[in-house]
């Protein structure tokens, strides 16, 4: 399968209480396949519009979503893709969405109810035949970081929230964070030709 970003991800930032991080979209694809990786937030739904017509490609062709974690600016524009099957790790069912509160709890209730077709993930499954999937729960309990084998990027390491910025990960290689996550990172991105950040522009890596 063919590998692009779509939506490079972010954080906007508004004086003196408005912060909105956006997730990094990319699309995993093939004739038979059109696989969405995090749709991303109200903040880049229009993006993500222009760039599906671009392509000419509507939003009931598209086959799956896969989501690194059940987070808005991740998981927002999942509800435009109602054909879809929903790849997610299986402790998103164990939230009780409601109580996020008054607003935000409508709103994560509304966007997961939407999802009609879902497929739980405990993280060690390989998705597609080039998808290697990886329990991380070091940013929310149900996150997961992805490996993807593709035809134009080599292996591409998607480690989601858990390193979501360049700076982060340089932290990581150099040794200078060594928790569980960036363990992770160091010692996988040692096999991959990229890195795809949440919140960065994505990093191809120098050996």
């Amino acid at each position: 399968m063919k590998f692009e970003v779509l939506v490079i991800g972010g954080v906007l930032r508004a004086m003196p209480y408005v912060m909105a991080p956006y997730s990094t979209v990319s699309m995993l694809y093939d004739e038979n396949a059109k696989i969405l990786i995090d749709p991303g937030s109200f903040v880049t739904w229009e993006a993500l519009e222009k760039k599906l017509s671009e392509m000419k490609l509507p939003t009931d062709e598209v086959t799956d979503i896969i989501l690194t974690h059940v987070h808005m600016d991740h998981i927002f524009s999942s509800i435009f893709f109602k054909h879809a099957t929903f790849h997610v790790h299986e402790k998103y069912a164990e939230r009780d969405y409601s109580s996020f509160g008054n607003l935000s709890g409508q709103l994560y209730s509304m966007v997961v109810s939407s999802w009609k077709n879902v497929q739980r993930l405990k993280g060690s499954e390989r998705l597609f035949d080039c998808i290697d999937v990886f329990y991380t729960p070091y940013h929310s309990s149900d996150h997961i970081s992805l490996v993807i084998e593709t035809q134009n990027m080599g292996r591409i390491l998607m480690p989601g929230d858990i390193c979501y910025t360049k700076v982060e990960y340089y932290e990581a290689v150099k040794g200078y964070k060594n928790d569980e996550a960036a363990r992770f990172v160091r010692e996988t991105s040692k096999k991959c030709d990229w890195v795809i950040f949440t919140h960065d522009e994505p990093l191809r890596i120098s050996r």
